[in-house]
């Protein structure tokens, strides 16, 4: 960094010698000149040529020792000045810089709170403001990161300590080797499997590594299809699901497969956050240049805090409650990324006691003629 003000001082300063070298020059040259027709004058003014030289040589000669006096001194000054301005210049160029070097080590040190300070509104000052908006980004990254790794840890244990107790009390004869002890560890595998699955689909999304398959599809096959599967579920927890049926002419442009899973996860979202006799209704309908599909529920809705951030990893509004009913926590993230890999958007209104509507956006298709 030292090299670059070094670099402007050496610049500023060969300016500023080139520039004094070119004044002292003229002024030598037209000073002499201007006196010498002077002196020319004098003589043919009818002085004798004796006195008129020697007042010539005289003149001449404390003119020039005044003129380089002058010219030393005023040189001096001049860059000496120079010399001032340009370490104040450079200083000021450098120092903003100087200063993002020095966060940039503390950051690379894991201090991600750094900030440089930003002092002007020119070129320098948007590159500080820049910085820190990088540095900023990096630190809620490393944040996320971390809590990603407590989060996948902490559900990866839960169903692991479940098998493992169950298989010690089997071998130690401390449990009975029942259906029901096969059926409960069974299960708590299951959960592990789909929590790795649920991860590798959300690393697979966000990495941009999923392939899509996008063709016009007719929404209403869909969503019938969605219901037939998952329609055992919301009965046997006495969970009435129902939608408006769409026009059969409705279509969007997604992956079949994707759009799939995006309703499987809303609606499984839905019927874990919904008690037995709850309704929850789907329904699509066109929405300016969309199609509309909307999820909602009449269950434990959502609070004003925990809203805007249902969308996060492994975030669960109520984590006792989630862990219990099966969920992970990463629905809705999975949700959320395919929606946005195919062109659309998802949001959710929600009030805490007054259930949940997620509505997701997703391209109509063109219109065909028949």
């Amino acid at each position: 960094m030292h090299q670059i003000k070094w670099k402007l001082l050496a610049t500023y300063l060969a300016v500023a010698a080139v520039c004094l070298g070119v004044v002292i020059g003229i002024t030598r040259q037209l000073t002499i000149s201007i006196y010498s027709n002077h002196i020319h004058h004098m003589e043919q003014g009818g002085m004798g040529a004796r006195m008129s030289q020697i007042m010539a040589t005289d003149l001449n000669d404390a003119f020039e020792d005044a003129l380089n006096s002058s010219l030393i001194w005023g040189g001096a000054a001049a860059v000496t000045i120079a010399v001032i301005l340009s370490l104040i210049i450079s200083r000021r160029i450098t120092g903003p810089i100087h200063g993002m070097a020095e966060v940039t080590g503390r950051i690379a040190e894991g201090d991600y709170s750094s900030r440089v300070k930003v002092r002007s509104k020119d070129e320098i000052g948007a590159l500080a403001e820049s910085f820190n908006s990088m540095a900023e980004s990096l630190g809620e990254s490393q944040r996320m990161r971390r809590e990603l790794m407590a989060n996948i840890a902490h559900e990866l244990r839960t169903p692991l300590t479940s098998i493992s107790g169950y298989m010690e009390g089997l071998v130690d004869g401390a449990v009975p080797a029942t259906d029901e002890t096969y059926e409960l560890v069974h299960r708590e595998a299951g959960r592990l499997s789909r929590l790795v699955d649920d991860l590798q689909r959300l690393s697979r999304a966000e990495s941009g590594q999923e392939r899509l398959d996008i063709v016009e599809l007719r929404i209403e096959p869909v969503l019938q299809r969605v219901f037939l599967r998952l329609e055992p579920q919301f009965h046997d927890k006495g969970v009435s699901l129902k939608h408006s049926p769409a026009s059969s002419s409705l279509a969007l442009l997604a992956d079949e497969d994707k759009l799939d899973q995006v309703l499987t996860n809303l609606l499984d979202n839905s019927l874990r956050h919904t008690d037995s006799g709850g309704i929850v209704t789907v329904a699509a309908a066109p929405r300016d240049g969309f199609v509309a599909i909307t999820v909602a529920d009449n269950g434990a809705g959502i609070s004003a805090i925990d809203l805007p951030h249902i969308f996060e990893r492994f975030y669960t509004v109520d984590k006792s409650r989630s862990r219990e009913r099966g969920g992970t926590g990463i629905g809705l993230t999975i949700a959320k990324s395919y929606v946005e890999t195919l062109g659309g958007s998802i949001s959710a209104e929600s009030e805490a006691g007054a259930g949940t509507t997620m509505t997701v956006l997703l391209p109509v298709a063109p219109e065909t003629s028949p």
